[in-house]
């Protein structure tokens, strides 16, 4: 049986990308870890993203404060002093695109302006109603995620056993929500937000069906960065859970994902590099690509 990778189009500011040739790798940079009062060094993360940037990484994504069970979503007041001043060093640095992880239609059109290519909404548009509409009055690109609940409720939440069908459901109403600020499809990839209100054997099912939560010819992404799912104790080892991205990262790319995020550990990248080969080889050997 043939390895089948399906390919979509990614319109960027400025380029359009085939997604689906090589797998594309987005490393995120937070800017803060549970710390809103540390500031970050503008220069120092410029040059951890230009190290990436001479890596390979073909995405570098920022985030200002992540998600807490406690503290909920970040309010725009507290990742906007983050984020304006890191976006505006690294879009005038970076030949890669600079990617900003948030809900609000202010801090996307902020960062939008200062020159970021593309505007990571986990909530698949469903938090803030003008972000659709202000997203459409830029150029940039889009990732709409999946969120099942709020942060501080993630915790409680009873498993699901239709829950694929729930991210289908969920993704279709992302994109005609997208649909009516008339937000060409080919702008938008789409994320199944892993953990984002979901167990640990929910997020295997979901990287086992991506094809099937998105229409044909969408772009996917699978967020890997920060999880747990893949390792059976959040005691283990760093070899256990370099293990377990790595296979976590197999099962994405097998299943149709076209960009894993990952954080800045890039050992994963020799994984990736060998499923790429394996299904360049397999399509170069097919009897009808002779």
């Amino acid at each position: 049986m043939a390895f089948q990778r399906t390919r979509a189009l990614w319109s960027l500011p400025n380029e359009h990308v085939t997604l689906g040739v090589t797998t594309f790798l987005s490393v995120r940079i937070n800017l803060a870890k549970g710390s809103k009062a540390a500031k970050p060094d503008p220069g120092a993360i410029l040059s951890r993203a230009l190290a990436l940037e001479a890596a390979g990484v073909h995405i570098v994504e920022v985030q200002a404060l992540p998600l807490s069970p406690v503290s909920g979503i970040p309010d725009a007041e507290d990742e906007l002093p983050l984020l304006v001043p890191v976006v505006r060093k690294l879009s005038n640095e970076l030949k890669v695109p600079l990617s900003v992880v948030t809900v609000h239609s202010h801090t996307a059109y902020r960062v939008a302006h200062l020159g970021a290519s593309i505007v990571h909404d986990f909530s698949g548009l469903a938090y803030d109603r003008l972000m659709a509409p202000t997203v459409n009055g830029t150029d940039a690109a889009l990732i709409l995620g999946h969120m099942r609940g709020a942060p501080e409720q993630w915790s409680r939440m009873e498993p699901l056993t239709n829950l694929e069908e729930i991210v289908r459901h969920d993704f279709s109403a992302s994109l005609l929500r997208a649909d009516k600020s008339n937000i060409a499809r080919q702008r938008i990839v789409l994320d199944p937000g892993l953990e984002h209100g979901k167990r640990g054997f929910e997020n295997f099912n979901l990287l086992r069906n991506l094809r099937r939560l998105a229409p044909p010819a969408q772009g996917l992404q699978v967020t890997l960065t920060g999880k747990r799912f893949f390792v059976e104790s959040i005691r283990a080892s760093a070899e256990q859970r370099a293990a377990g991205l790595a296979v976590a990262a197999t099962l994405a790319v097998e299943s149709g994902a076209h960009i894993l995020t990952i954080d800045d550990n890039l050992a994963v990248r020799h994984v990736v590099n060998v499923m790429d080969r394996i299904y360049r080889d397999d399509a170069i050997n097919q009897p009808d690509a002779q």
